[in-house]
């Protein structure tokens, strides 16, 4: 299990804000549950690992690089 931080969860907030993405379909892109999406937006707390890499590799890609696809 890996820590999740709660400047992680705000990272991920804003950047779900700013692509304008529902909880929903960011589930999907991400390929987790809403009650992990749910935990992980709230902040502090335990994840699986595998989670944590998919989640950490959606935040490192370039935002304007989405947009534009």
């Amino acid at each position: 299990m890996k820590e999740w931080t709660a400047k992680q969860s705000q990272q991920l907030r804003y950047k779900r804000s700013d692509l304008n993405l529902t909880r929903n379909k960011l589930c999907t892109l991400l390929k987790i549950g809403t009650h992990t999406l749910k935990k992980l937006e709230s902040g502090e707390c335990k994840i699986k690992q595998s989670v944590y890499i998919r989640v950490l590799e959606w935040l490192a890609t370039d935002t304007q690089a989405i947009n534009n696809n």
